[in-house]
């Protein structure tokens, strides 16, 4: 039993306390889209809890805020580890355990503020703007135009409004992130790529 427990200690790619930062972004990030917490707060990572099946937001002063379900949590931890190995291999952000301590950072740091701004807001459980997958959208809207140029217009106006959308929640990001001091992600944002 001893041998299994060490064989399986090495296949952990983070440690245990670690991997509860992780989830307490993923359930911090969880609550706020959920409005059980406020965008200002920050919910004391000490005194949260994970507790049946359910990861429960707690203050400094060790009040309930927000209980967020494990699987949301992990569902939302999910996402973010996508949207991290994404960040970086758009930004051209190698990850490797060989790298000199800080270089993916200094790497980020030459990024344009929005991959920056991106970076902090899935480190720390900010609300991250999700941006619309319509892959098929062109052809939609040249067949509704050739259908009929009604439809065609509103469907292709709609689909400006939700990136306009999608622009203003990135740039409120960016304002956010710059108004916290231009903070670099936190080390867990790049445990995240390896998950």
């Amino acid at each position: 039993m001893v041998n299994r427990q060490r064989e399986g200690a090495e296949l952990r790619r983070t440690d245990r306390e670690e991997g509860l930062k992780l989830l307490y972004g993923a359930a911090l990030d969880v609550a706020r889209q959920e409005g059980k917490i406020q965008e200002e707060s920050q919910p004391s990572f000490e005194n949260s809890k994970l507790e049946r099946g359910r990861f429960k937001l707690r203050d400094v002063d060790d009040r309930l805020l927000a209980a967020v379900t494990l699987h949301d949590a992990r569902a939302m931890l999910s996402f973010r580890r996508d949207l991290a190995r994404t960040l970086l291999d758009h930004a051209h952000v190698s990850v490797n355990s060989d790298n000199p301590e800080n270089v993916e950072k200094r790497q980020l740091r030459i990024q344009k503020p929005h991959v920056r701004a991106m970076a902090w807001a899935v480190s720390t459980g900010r609300r991250i703007p999700l941006q619309a997958k319509r892959p098929l959208e062109p052809l939609v809207s040249a067949v509704l135009l050739l259908c009929c140029l009604v439809p065609g217009v509103v469907y292709i106006l709609r689909g400006q409004q939700r990136r306009r959308q999608y622009a203003d929640d990135v740039e409120a990001l960016v304002h956010r992130w710059r108004m916290a001091g231009k903070p670099d992600p936190a080390d867990s944002f790049f445990k995240l790529y390896h998950l």
